[in-house]
């Protein structure tokens, strides 16, 4: 099935008043064909829910790729988790009246109770189930700036919605130390239940107190303040605190801590986030620096009338597209004097302008193995012939 006719089905179940089960982003994808949002596929995906009169709660483009989202009518008023005012967070199974989904447990799209396309480790909550005293002790708010749309958000970054490894305020440290040796944790969240944070224990507060007499022996002894902020805040929000302890513990609307973003998970998603850029201004430098010295003023004069390097006879001012459109004229191609394939050369170019135009439109999902593969190799190609 398609994501056509996936809309039809589940306007139909809500016009019936039926259930529909939450949904990955990952599968909305997969069901238009695509494997990352870019700008025409998120707008194409839209028109779609929003010609039937339907949304995704929370919004598709911005959550995290691998996050739930809920399917409801655009007049529907519901939060952020895809929950109606009041609603308690869905459980694990669902329950309905309905003769039909008596005993369902996947429906016609393949999807599980509350959206689980599968049981997939990567995407999974880790957190542990705890029955230590109730009590939100030892928590430090993290202030952050009213949210705005269109930010790049905590909650973008996966291990924000991977759950967290916790520990009891009553365990024997060597719990804690075993397990942040095993999974190479610098921390352990302390809690009771996904909501009831009680501090954290690192590697630096055993240290400092291993020191002191008489020895730790228990978590409750290493114990700190944690560091606590909304999952839907901006990421640059949360850098300050990362910054001085090393994490943020992320947490849901519904006050549950949905995972905990380190510096090496903000230095990971800023380094994906930011290769395109990097790797793309590169390649745009080198065919300037090899290209505009060749370029004449009759060669700007051929470009289209509304062309800022044309009106200003500037070849400074010619953009991506525009160089490439210069590369293809035979005259200008010969001047360079390369002992390159042209056409071959030209093809590449032109999916670097593709890629260059999703980058530019900062689609929420890093770019894939294929593009990053063509970047890399048009760049390395380029420092070695565009000298």
């Amino acid at each position: 099935m398609n994501l056509d006719g996936a809309i039809k089905y589940w306007k139909q179940r809500l016009d019936e008043g039926k259930p529909v089960y939450r949904v990955r982003v990952r599968r909305i994808l997969e069901l238009e064909g695509a494997e990352r949002r870019g700008i025409a596929i998120t707008r194409r995906i839209s028109d779609k829910f929003e010609e039937n009169g339907l949304k995704t709660v929370p919004d598709f483009q911005s959550t995290w790729i691998d996050a739930l989202v809920a399917i409801k009518p655009v007049d529907e008023n519901v939060n952020a988790e895809g929950l109606l005012s009041g609603d308690e967070p869905a459980a694990n199974e669902f329950q309905s009246s309905d003769p039909e989904d008596a005993g369902t447990t996947v429906d016609s799209l393949g999807l599980l109770p509350n959206g689980e396309i599968s049981a997939d480790k990567s995407v999974a909550p880790v957190a542990e189930t705890l029955n230590s005293p109730a009590g939100d002790a030892g928590v430090v708010e993290v202030p952050v700036s009213a949210p705005v749309d269109a930010v790049i958000r905590v909650s973008s970054v996966p291990s924000a919605n991977r759950g967290v490894v916790s520990v009891l305020l009553t365990d024997q440290l060597s719990k804690a130390t075993t397990l942040m040796s095993f999974e190479g944790y610098s921390q352990l969240a302390i809690m009771q239940g996904k909501r009831e944070v009680r501090g954290m224990i690192t590697w630096e507060s055993i240290a400092k107190r291993s020191m002191l007499s008489p020895e730790p022996t228990t978590v409750a002894d290493c114990r700190i303040d944690a560091q606590v902020i909304d999952a839907d805040a901006s990421l640059f929000d949360a850098l300050p605190t990362i910054e001085t302890f090393g994490y943020v513990l992320a947490r849901s609307k519904e006050k549950t801590i949905t995972g905990i973003v380190t510096a090496t998970d903000f230095a990971t998603e800023l380094s994906a986030l930011s290769y395109g850029f990097m790797c793309l201004r590169t390649v745009e430098m080198l065919i300037r620096k090899k290209l505009h010295p060749s370029v004449t003023c009759s060669d700007l004069a051929n470009l289209e009338e509304h062309s800022r390097a044309r009106i200003e006879s500037d070849p400074r001012l010619l953009t991506f597209g525009e160089n490439i459109r210069l590369l293809e004229r035979e005259e200008v191609w010969n001047r360079l004097g390369l002992a390159i394939y042209k056409t071959e050369f030209i093809k590449r170019l032109l999916e670097i302008r593709d890629i260059r135009n999703e980058v530019m439109h900062f689609g929420p999902d890093p770019l894939d193995s294929e593009q990053r593969k063509s970047l890399q190799q048009m760049e390395l190609f380029l420092r070695q012939v565009f000298v």
